[in-house]
């Protein structure tokens, strides 16, 4: 490289470029630099430049027509401007400086602060070139994973084949919430066939069919068996709710003939027919809770077929199913003795005092009854309720046949633990009535509680977590 320097001069010029002097404008020369510096300070500039003396600079080839431009170095403790390293420190010489080529002098000749200056750049090279994720074990990875939404877990999927079978794992996937959602055909078999165990479906919309041959398996001998009814899918699912869900009959079929360890189901605002019954009771065998309030198609001949298949059940909600007399004889002669709860508001005058004698007859383990809306009954069930002795919830709200006076009869009820009587008692009496059960709780259950999934948090299908 070509080193032009200015005479020297007693005087330094007002400026650090003197517009006497001629600039030059040819192309095929290397631009020039004019610096005003003091001459205690070009040691350090030598040594950054990596050179003695400016001499020790070579010039660019004259072959580059535009040579290029200079590279910036800066060190981590100089975080000062160029200007303020270089500007005007008193009097010296102005020694105009030909921009040293980056292509004459390679990286490992520049010394900087004792460090090659392509060592980050090769640093970022070699982490770039390195899968950070193929040094950690699958369980690792796994529990990084977990923290990611359902969705984000897809989009995983298609990184790598191992970040497929991870995002896949049945890990990631025991308790997933889908509610609000809408499956076209054969996704939601997909998304059961990964091993949920606490599935939340409530609103969801369900298009038929469930399962897809595309999504089931691969083999053909496998699904051959599948169209011909030799060979069924089995899922995991034990904790299923399907409430207000936008589905289909024979869809509700599909997805409980593929649960046979289910434990507990909601169908709460569904459609339901016989078909659907007698499929919940010879599926679901092991079914302990069962949640069909407000379901229409509730008759008596599904009623036996669901009852007589399920001696498991231990809590059962059929609040406004428009139960008439002869699906509560049918309820009456085949409901489980195993019975702990039940819900049977809502059947208006169908229900009788001699219908509920019969169920307190039959369940001796029954804790929790609610017959409210129930205007036929009347004080008689209270001597019942009393020889029971195992009630600890009861609910008669709007049971207007009964007065108010005849609650006193359930004193003797020792195990009672709650009572709901709203719209029964006045307020004027609400007091002297609250006095003759110390320790009984009035009026906290609007609601019923009884094999509903969700009660006050939404994330929640009976006391499980579940995830978006």
């Amino acid at each position: 490289m070509e080193l032009n320097t200015t005479p020297e001069v007693d005087e330094m010029p007002s400026s650090p470029i003197d517009a006497s002097e001629p600039v030059n404008c040819d192309p095929t020369q290397p631009p020039t630099m004019l610096w005003n510096i003091k001459a205690t300070d070009k040691s350090a500039i030598y040594d950054d430049l990596g050179v003695n003396d400016l001499e020790g600079i070579k010039a660019p080839p004259k072959s580059l027509r535009h040579p290029p431009q200079l590279r910036h170095h800066t060190t981590p403790t100089d975080n000062v401007t160029l200007t303020q390293q270089i500007g005007n420190h008193g009097d010296g010489p102005i020694p105009v400086l030909t921009t040293p080529s980056s292509s004459t002098r390679s990286d490992t000749d520049h010394i900087h602060n004792g460090t090659s200056c392509s060592c980050k750049r090769r640093l970022l090279d070699e982490i770039n070139s390195t899968d950070s994720f193929a040094c950690l074990a699958d369980e690792i990875l796994l529990h990084i994973l977990k923290w990611l939404p359902l969705t984000k877990l897809s989009h995983c999927s298609r990184v790598c084949k191992r970040w497929y079978r991870l995002a896949f794992d049945e890990l990631l996937w025991r308790r997933i919430d889908l509610s609000s959602k809408q499956f076209f055909a054969g996704i939601l078999g997909n998304i059961l066939q990964r091993g949920p165990v606490a599935v939340k479906l409530s609103r969801a919309k369900i298009e038929e069919p469930v399962f897809s041959l595309n999504y089931r398996h691969k083999a053909k001998k496998q699904c051959n068996k599948l169209r011909n009814g030799k060979q069924s899918i089995t899922t995991k699912v034990q904790y299923l709710d399907l409430s207000a869900c936008d589905v289909s009959t024979s869809t509700l079929q599909e997805i409980i003939k593929s649960c046979p360890p289910l434990r507990k189901l909601s169908l709460e605002s569904c459609m339901v027919n016989v078909s659907v019954l007698t499929c919940v009771g010879q599926k679901a065998q092991e079914l302990e809770e069962l949640n069909l309030s407000m379901c229409e198609g509730v008759i008596d001949f599904g009623m036996m077929q669901l009852l007589v298949n399920t001696p498991n059940l231990t809590s059962l909600n059929l609040a406004w199913t428009s139960l008439n007399k002869q699906t509560l004889t049918t309820l009456t002669d085949n409901i489980p003795t195993n019975l702990e709860k039940l819900n049977l508001s809502g059947c208006g005058r169908n229900l009788e005092d001699n219908t509920v004698d019969q169920i307190l007859h039959k369940c001796p383990k029954l804790r929790e009854l609610d017959i409210s809306d129930s205007p036929s009954v009347s004080e008689a069930i209270f001597s019942s309720l009393v020889g029971h002795g195992n009630i600890q919830y009861l609910a008669l709200n709007r049971c207007y046949s009964l007065h108010y006076s005849y609650l006193e009869q359930l004193a003797g009820l020792q195990s009672l633990r709650a009572l709901d009587v709203f719209s029964l008692v006045p307020d004027a009496a609400y007091e002297s009535v609250t006095e003759l059960f110390p320790g009984v709780i009035f009026n906290a259950h609007p609601y019923s509680a009884i094999a509903r999934p969700c009660i006050k948090k939404k994330d929640y299908i009976w006391g499980i977590k579940c995830y978006e």
